[in-house]
Order: C-alpha cells, then sequence, then structure tokens
C-alpha cells in the first residue's frame, strides 16, 4: 500500500506555519499522521525544496512538478512517484484513522478513485485513493489552470463515492476528517487529546 502526504499549502492563517509540523500535546501533526500509515509507504508531497527540508527528517519528500493548482499537484506528483495507487492525505490531520485508511485503499483495487462523500454531496478530496487513471485528467486541469479536484475525475469512469456515514463504524465521531485550518482548530485539537489521555490514565 502506498500513501502521500499533502503538505503544499502555506498556513496562512498560522501565519505561514507549516500546519504539519504543529503540534497537539507533545507531538506534530505528521507525526500523528505517519504513526496512522505505519502500513503503508510513504511520502510527503512538498510545494518547493524550501518546505521539502522542513520535512526531510520524518520521511521520504518528493516535490510538485505541476505547480500551482493546489492538491492536483501534489496528487499528480505522488501518482507519479509510485505509479500505482496512492492514498493521498492532508498534512493537517492529527486523526487519521488507521483502518478508514486501509479501508478506503482496499476499495480502489476496481476502482478509477475512491472519494468519502457527506450525505450533502460534499466530497473529501484529501482523505482519498487515486489511480494513476486520474493523470490525465489532473494535466488537463494544468493546462486549464483549474484547481478543483473534482474537476480532474468527473469525467472520469470507474470512479467510486464511499458514504462517509459508513465509515462511523471505524471512527464514531469521524474525527479522521478533521483539518487543523485555523487556530480554533488547533484548540479543539488540544482539547481532544487531551481527553484521551485523561480516559488512557483512567484505565
Amino acid at each position: 500500500m502506498f500513501a502521500a502526504i499533502l503538505a503544499g499549502g502555506r498556513g496562512r492563517r498560522f501565519g505561514g506555519v507549516e500546519k504539519g509540523l504543529l503540534k497537539v500535546g507533545k507531538k506534530r501533526i505528521i507525526e500523528y499522521i505517519l504513526e496512522s500509515l505505519k502500513d503503508f509507504e510513504n511520502v510527503i508531497v512538498c510545494r518547493d525544496e524550501n518546505q521539502s527540508k522542513l520535512y526531510s527528517d520524518y520521511t521520504k519528500t518528493i516535490t510538485d512538478t505541476l505547480k500551482g493548482i493546489g492538491p492536483l499537484g501534489g496528487i499528480h506528483a505522488a501518482l507519479s512517484h509510485f505509479n500505482r495507487n496512492v492514498l493521498v492525505v492532508s498534512s493537517d490531520m492529527p486523526f487519521l484513522n488507521r483502518e478508514i485508511c486501509q479501508l478506503l485503499y482496499e476499495e480502489c483495487k476496481n476502482a478509477s478513485a475512491v472519494l468519502p462523500a457527506w450525505k450533502d454531496g460534499r466530497l473529501e478530496p484529501t482523505l482519498a485513493v487515486y489511480s494513476t487513471k486520474v493523470k490525465p485528467g489532473i494535466e488537463r486541469c494544468y493546462r486549464l489552470r483549474e484547481k478543483r479536484v473534482i474537476k480532474a475525475i468527473e469525467d472520469l469512469d470507474g470512479v467510486k463515492y464511499y458514504p462517509v456515514e459508513k465509515l462511523r463504524k471505524y471512527d464514531k465521531e469521524l474525527l479522521t476528517f478533521m483539518n487543523v485550518n485555523t487556530p480554533e482548530d488547533l484548540e479543539r485539537a488540544e482539547k481532544i487529546i487531551a481527553e484521551r489521555r485523561i480516559k488512557k490514565e483512567k484505565f
């Protein structure tokens, strides 16, 4: 199994701080993610060499080749690197669920891509699995300067939209989808970690 952690964002709402390197509890978010992905061969996809240096102590890093199209550039770099199905996750997800990652990967065995879908139609493109069949769509988006992931897969056969509600079996509160985008999110994540620590100490 293969996984790519997309670190490309600039963390503007944190004053330019790398979100993956933020501490929640005693560890950095990237460390929580790598723990959850220990069954995967993984790589961190960075926007440039400067960012790559910040993450190089944690695992192998690569950089985007198609620049300026957000997560699509990272997905393309990961697919080019592995040339296999790739689980893609964002670098700001401290509560990534290991079983959900494995399930989504398994679901993509006979699919072009697997994206979790909420009841209201929202998709989770940065906790999803993509096959190499997605690459031409991304390259088309690059030529058009289109950043929306859905535009790269909308004409592709064999895309699965996996109901998020079915994933509650593995993650009751669906915290696996929580992104730390703002200081308020970070505060919430700290509280969740503290509550989990208290529960562990009780048992």
